[in-house]
């Protein structure tokens, strides 16, 4: 094997591989130039198990055997409350396994969720190997800074039965700095904010030149984007039952469905301001016709069913930033990380209580694995700054061959939008030529007049004439940046005037005030969406259905003929304003752009290269040092249903501490000590992980024998027990029985079933 060392961030919705050489850090696509890797596993009826994009497509047609989003519930016990929640979401069956912990029930066999994480973390080491050109076995996975033990041992464990040696478990927001901060020098403190598809963190960091110290982390397991989409999925059932009498939640299949329909909306509505979807055929009437839901959702009323997820998320910052006794104000610097990080609201919120324009320099969903790449590389042998820097890809067959399968499994799902729009991947920052311009929603820019199609066709984007003693054109409304907070677009002075000259009352001014936070940090609490002015116009009139950004960004219709560079209308009342006032109005002719002459159709893909990778540089120095911190306490039960703190919340890490018992009886020679994580006095009020056995204690009345529990957590987060009889000086035998744990044997036995299955 090669000491190429992968940097994957196993996500509860997409998965990311990256690889790093010294030179630059660089994010690699599958055989049809999919960076994003669904972080899904379908179990056809016949063949082999599915993974990634064709697994997704699945979920629409067999969502009791296709399994998503266990990211969640991985290291849990069953009976906690999140896997409670979770059986009435997901169509696919949950079940007990041995030592209480969760599995998945499909076609009659049982699949622990580290063997379903382990289907993605392959997929992941296939598609490296394949761009690559060699095979790997070492990575460094990231999971959320608030995962306990349990999750990070279930996820390195995730890692063995994929075949890969896990070099070290690296907490995402930390992976993030270190993507950010890779070749920057001098002091800096940030903040890192995780939004994702299952789980939220927050994270703050001091970067002292080649030093990343973690200052303190908080977050939420349970809080992404996954409950972004089950909101808009309920609204749409509350609206199919209210038209048809029938509640999709009833049938898992179709609910599942509104799902998928839901993250389309949701990804939709980060760059428009209105989305409609239809999906066909959801259920049959009682004549047994097809009933189709056709549905439609604006920003305003996304943001007000989410607005109380992003409020926890704020309250978990300034939980941080208690914990660490850190001043907003000393934050130098907000990044971004997570797709749920594009929800323009969610920006606005973030910025408002950083009261700092947040960064989202590197694409959110690939920024963790280049950090965790960059680590990956610092702990592998030296490799040569050049030797990957040529990536050989797959062949023209094994591309036409992957993509026809993506299409027959998409051909195959029902009509309707599903998950994330179908976005062309392309270079860090930049918008893919194949994507439609995203259209952020302004709080500031004004409604602007638009024209009349001339041929009863879509309108045409238009820019109004100079005024005839005008100097000189008038310069265009600069093209906003999809990416950026809406609040940041402003409209040229002259441009609006002019606007406003021939078109009095066109424009209507939106409400500018800002979602306020408390900066009570005891009492944390956030303002409602301010409404709009009462006395505000209305808008002009419009179709049903769409913006006046829907007109300007539109582009010409394709089958409309391209119109002259200049064309001239007959005299006509501005757009939006009464007949009356229109005859008030002095005729002005409209000057038509011509549209840009249609691109030509790119070349196939399997005659062209792989598109470029993002990037990270990194320093001609080594890597930096991470000092990172335990996100939860950890205690021992003693007697009296009381929990003894050994290891505290945010402690730095790796640490150990060490605690004296005895033993509570006479002629005791076996102790079972239950380890716990959480800040409660009271045991049964924090969460179990597991029990430390602690065996052959010498035989002497109680009291006599004195242990000294020492407890070590590594630079992983994972937990490792000894004991030592102070009388003796022996260490004593230990076995820690994390809930749900897996010993060897197990995970070999996985790993060849995992590799039988995949054919």
């Amino acid at each position: 094997m090669s000491d190429i060392v992968l940097g994957i961030d196993l996500g509860t919705t997409n998965s990311v591989v990256a690889v790093a050489d010294g030179g630059q850090a660089r994010v690699l696509a599958d055989a049809d130039g999919k960076r994003l890797i669904p972080s899904v596993v379908s179990f056809p009826e016949s063949g082999p198990v599915v993974v990634g994009e064709i697994a997704r497509e699945r979920r629409l047609v067999d969502a009791e055997h296709t399994i998503y989003a266990i990211k969640r519930l991985i290291g849990r016990p069953f009976d906690s409350p999140e896997v409670e929640r979770a059986k009435s979401r997901f169509a696919f069956p949950l079940v007990e396994g041995e030592n209480r912990g969760v599995r998945v029930e499909v076609r009659g066999e049982t699949y622990s969720l580290a063997e379903i994480s382990a289907y993605v973390l392959r997929e992941c080491r296939r598609v490296a190997e394949q761009m690559l050109g060699a095979s790997v076995d070492k990575a460094v996975i990231t999971v959320p800074a608030n995962f306990n033990e349990l999750q990070r041992s279930a996820t390195k464990a995730a890692g063995k039965v994929a075949g890969l040696e896990v070099l070290r478990i690296l907490n995402e927001p930390t992976a993030a700095a270190v993507a950010y901060g890779a070749g920057t020098s001098g002091s800096e403190r940030i903040a890192v904010y995780d939004f994702g598809g299952g789980t939220f963190d927050i994270t703050i960091l001091d970067l002292d030149d080649d030093v990343f110290e973690v200052v303190a982390t908080a977050g939420d397991t349970f809080l992404g984007g996954d409950d972004i989409d089950l909101l808009v999925a309920e609204a749409m059932s509350d609206a199919f039952h209210g038209r048809h009498g029938i509640d999709p939640r009833q049938d898992r299949q179709a609910f599942e469905r509104l799902r998928a329909a839901g993250e389309w909306v949701k990804c939709s509505l980060s760059g428009d301001e209105k989305a409609e979807c239809r999906v066909s055929e959801l259920a049959v009437g009682s004549a047994g016709e097809p009933l189709d839901l056709e549905h439609s959702m604006t920003r305003a009323e996304l943001e007000e069913r989410i607005l109380p997820l992003v409020n926890q998320s704020l309250r978990v910052c300034a939980e941080a930033l208690r914990l660490g006794d850190v001043e907003r104000e000393s934050i130098d610097a907000v990044v971004l990380v997570g797709g749920s990080t594009r929800i323009p609201l969610v920006r606005r919120m973030v910025r408002n209580f950083f009261e700092k324009e947040p960064r989202t320099d590197i694409d959110p969903d690939m920024v963790v694995a280049l950090g965790a790449a960059i680590q990956g590389y610092a702990l592998s042998a030296r490799t040569p700054r050049d030797t990957l820097s040529i990536v050989s890809g797959p062949s023209p067959e094994a591309a036409a061959e992957l993509r026809k399968k993506k299409e027959e499994a998409r051909a195959a799902r029902p009509a309707q939008p599903a998950f994330a729009p179908d976005v062309a991947d392309g270079p860090v920052g930049e918008l893919p030529e194949s994507r439609p311009p995203a259209r952020p929603r302004p709080l500031t820019l004004p409604r602007l007049p638009v024209p009349v199609p001339h041929d009863g066709g879509a309108a045409q984007p238009y820019r109004p004439p100079a005024p005839p003693d005008a100097p000189r054109p008038l310069p265009e409304a600069p093209e906003p940046d999809p990416f950026e907070a809406a609040s940041s677009i402003e409209l040229d002075p002259e441009y609006e005037a002019h606007v406003k000259s021939i078109a009095p009352g066109a424009f209507r001014e939106e409400s500018t005030e800002e979602l306020a936070l408390d900066l009570d940090l005891d009492d944390l609490a956030l303002e409602e969406l301010a409404p709009p002015e009462p006395d505000a116009p209305s808008p002009p009139a419009r179709p049903e259905g769409t913006t006046p950004f829907d007109d300007m960004l539109a582009g010409p219709p394709p089958p409309a003929p391209p119109p002259p560079a200049v064309a001239k209308l007959p005299p006509a009342r501005p757009v939006g304003l009464p007949a009356a006032e229109a005859q008030r109005q002095p005729a002005r002719p409209m000057e038509l752009l011509a549209p840009e002459p249609p691109r030509p159709p790119p070349p196939e893909p399997v005659s062209v290269p792989p598109p470029p990778q993002p990037v990270v540089r990194m320093p001609e120095r080594p890597p930096p040092l991470l000092m990172d911190v335990t996100p939860h306490s950890l205690g021992i039960e003693t007697v009296g249903g009381y929990c003894e703190r050994v290891i505290r919340r945010n402690a730095p890490i790796p640490i150990e501490q060490t605690r004296v018992f005895s033993t509570a009886q006479d002629d005791q020679d076996t102790v079972r000590v239950t380890v716990c994580q959480g800040d409660s006095r009271m045991f049964a009020d924090n969460q179990p992980l597991g029990e430390i056995e602690l065996t052959e204690l010498r035989r002497a009345r109680r009291g006599e024998v004195r242990i000294e529990v020492t407890f070590m957590l590594d630079a992983n987060g994972i937990l490792d027990v000894k004991a030592v009889d102070l009388a003796t000086g022996r260490v004593q035998t230990i076995r820690v029985n994390l809930l749900g744990g897996f010993d060897e044997d197990e995970m070999a036995a996985m790993r060849a079933r995992q590799e039988a299955s995949l054919g």
